[in-house]
């Protein structure tokens, strides 16, 4: 993981970001946030393949 992309995701964060319902997934670049519903679940490493629907 790199800073850059934990300032990403803290920044993501901040702005209160609505996860849909059932699985989903976001790219910070060199990780991946999984998550089921509104709870983050799991932090894949880069080039793993994750599960659910990409948000934005």
């Amino acid at each position: 993981m790199s800073i850059a992309d934990l300032l990403a995701l803290r920044e993501w964060v901040k702005t209160g970001p609505v996860a849909p319902a059932g699985n989903w997934y976001r790219d910070f670049g060199s990780f991946i946030l999984c998550g089921t519903d509104q709870f983050p679940k799991t932090v894949l490493e880069k080039g793993m393949k994750p599960f659910g629907s990409p948000i934005p």
